[in-house]
């Protein structure tokens, strides 16, 4: 879920860019975006694939199941194409056209560029007012946010009760 949707409720051209890059790690990497085991162990496709980018460990990310049989360059073209299309700051992110032209090969690829700290500044103890039907609301986030922290199961919350829960990520 797009941060500026998570925040605000803003729905535009960047959020689908934003879905389309979690979208293409979770190929990549032949992972769900988020998995939830037991409350304190928790996954976040993103955050583990912005911790390789900062190692250096991008290959990391590849499904393991495909051992050596994928094209190593484009691997990566799709890997940093899908962190350029998760940049928590929406205008930084390309167009969808952009997107397309850089997996086809007919664009080069853009330098992505991940300062978590000026993210998580920019969106710690944030204020937002809303008015609907003439009323003020007034929403405080007081903890870090990364752009992969808000989920589905953050606001729906899922009770892990199935067999499927508990084994789909095996």
């Amino acid at each position: 879920m797009a941060p500026e949707y998570a925040m605000r409720g803003y729905l535009t051209d960047k959020a689908d860019v934003y879905s389309f890059g979690v979208v293409l790690l979770e190929v990549v990497s032949g992972r769900t975006n988020t998995s939830v085991k037991t409350k304190d162990d928790a996954f976040y496709l993103l955050d583990w694939a912005n911790s390789l980018k900062e190692k250096g460990n991008l290959m990391e990310l590849v499904d393991p199941r495909l051992e050596s049989n994928f094209n190593r360059e484009e691997v990566m073209t799709a890997i940093n194409v899908a962190l350029l299309c998760t940049n928590t700051v929406a205008a930084e992110r390309p167009s969808m056209s952009a997107v397309v032209s850089m997996l086809e090969g007919r664009a080069g690829v853009q330098e992505f560029v991940s300062d978590s700290n000026v993210s998580n500044e920019n969106m710690k103890h944030k204020e937002t007012t809303t008015t609907e039907d003439g009323q003020g609301q007034s929403i405080s986030m007081d903890v870090p946010w990364t752009a992969s922290s808000a989920s589905t199961a953050d606001l729906y919350p899922i009770t892990i009760d199935t067999d499927y829960w508990e084994k789909r990520d095996q």
